[in-house]
């Protein structure tokens, strides 16, 4: 079976409801109303997966689906994007919800975001034997988020040992002990941002910078307004796409990690792996949905980049 015949396995193992919901403001100690609500499926490995698809790409998400809300889940993704599969066990304690608040004052765009289930050892072991099965289909594996509670803090590093002794290249995008540990397994790819990166090794950006390419082939690392960095031993390369107006940001840097990673399955050259992650990056922030993106945004934004080169 050939790289292009292979699936991207994304692994996601907190799902989640996200909510788009509108208030006029936010007042302590009274009730609050929520005027309208909007609810898309999420997770960053379901942003990552859902951009992928948009992308042309076949996907399968592994991860935790938690009672009625893992179900809502997984039939909402596959109303936008039918051949996305799913695997992973099914647990009684539903999935969780975040919100995304909508207002004209200072509440605007806050989160809150919900714990997720608890998940027990079993519930570990049966997702570990799935994604096991599905090695031999993959062409590469997308670590993405945060674990539910019950879950082993080096949980994507057992996954990543996995998936190096099938010879499958890991992308790792998260935060916390669960970075710490699976940083000791050495990932092909990385994702994070200057916020993440920095407070992890406790040095300046530009050190930082440096110091990850100890743990990985190829790290992608976004500094906001100024976009992407995807460094790898011998070269670092920029990209940035800017668009006219930002609806949301929402799932901005889950898209980015999947052109990175339609571009690395491609064999693009790094610079144009990299234009691709910061447009599609840009393309999730022009419309509403929540951690998507259309994928003739991504080719107009694009153009407009290859016209400024």
């Amino acid at each position: 079976m050939t790289t292009a015949e292979k699936r991207v396995l994304v692994l996601c193992p907190n799902p989640a409801i996200d909510i788009f919901a509108w208030v006029d403001g936010f007042t302590q100690g009274v009730p609050n109303r929520i005027l309208k609500e909007t609810r898309y499926p999420g997770g960053k490995g379901l942003h990552v997966g859902m951009a992928l698809s948009e992308l042309g790409i076949p996907v399968t998400i592994a991860g935790f689906w938690g009672g009625e809300a893992g179900i809502w889940i997984k039939k909402a993704c596959n109303e936008y994007y039918p051949n996305i599969e799913f695997i992973g066990p099914d647990i009684s304690e539903w999935s969780r919800s975040c919100y995304t608040f909508k207002s004209r004052g200072d509440f605007d765009d806050t989160e809150i975001l919900g714990p997720g289930p608890v998940v027990t050892d079993s519930d570990f072991r049966h997702l570990m034997d799935s994604i096991g099965t599905m090695l031999s289909n993959t062409a590469l594996i997308a670590l993405c988020g945060s674990w539910p509670k019950g879950s082993p803090e080096n949980g994507y590093q057992q996954v990543i040992e996995l998936a190096k002794k099938a010879s499958v290249r890991s992308f790792l995008d998260c935060t916390g002990p669960q970075l710490a540990n699976a940083l000791k397994a050495q990932p092909y790819g990385l994702h994070l941002n200057r916020k993440e990166i920095t407070e992890y090794f406790q040095v300046e950006f530009d050190t930082a910078k440096k110091q990850i390419m100890e743990y990985c082939d190829l790290a992608a690392i976004t500094d906001g307004s100024k976009g992407l960095y995807l460094i790898s031993e011998n070269e670092m390369h920029h990209a940035l796409a800017k668009i006219e107006a930002v609806i949301s940001t929402i799932g901005a840097g889950d898209c980015l990690l999947a052109g990175i990673i339609a571009g690395v399955l491609q064999n693009l050259p790094h610079q144009s792996i990299a234009n691709l992650g910061a447009a599609c990056g840009a393309a999730n922030c022009m419309r509403a949905d929540l951690g998507m993106l259309h994928k003739e945004d991504v080719e107009r934004l694009l153009a407009v980049m290859a016209g400024q080169n």
